[in-house]
């Protein structure tokens, strides 16, 4: 079974609509089909749970609507893992080497550390981590 990291660029097009959510939800049958396993940090909680919280307030979505995807999304049974301090610390020389977001790097340690490949949608992190890392676009997959 292949593993992987997804970020929050990947988790949100499980329940709003973007671009690349058909390849989200790819991703997503595999995983609920036993295919895949998908791995995140605690992080991805709060940053789906914002990204609904967003849509609320601009209308693409009502409260209730945006509830039940919640819900659904904990309910999934992600992997999640907590990161310890070494990959935390190492979280923050990631982002300082390559010049990205301790949260986004928080999921470039977590891959590294899993020893799994990191999926996500967010082009400019991509970009600054390719040939650093495992890492696959999600429009690649």
């Amino acid at each position: 079974m292949k593993s992987y990291v997804i970020d929050a660029s990947v988790a949100c097009r499980f329940l709003l609509r973007e671009d690349l959510s058909d390849e989200a939800i790819l991703v997503l049958r595999g995983f609920l089909d036993g295919e895949l396993e998908l791995m995140a940090p605690e992080l991805v909680n709060y940053e789906v749970g914002n990204a609904l919280w967003k849509a609320v307030r601009q209308g693409v979505l009502g409260l209730s609507e945006a509830e039940l995807a919640y819900s659904d999304f904990l309910r999934l049974g992600l992997v999640q893992l907590e990161l310890g301090r070494e990959q935390l610390v190492d979280a923050l020389i990631w982002g300082v080497r390559v010049d990205s977001t301790y949260y986004d790097s928080v999921y470039v340690s977590l891959s590294k550390s899993a020893g799994a490949t990191f999926l996500t949608a967010d082009d400019a992190l991509y970009e600054k981590i390719r040939g650093e890392i495992r890492v696959i676009h999600l429009r690649d997959f």
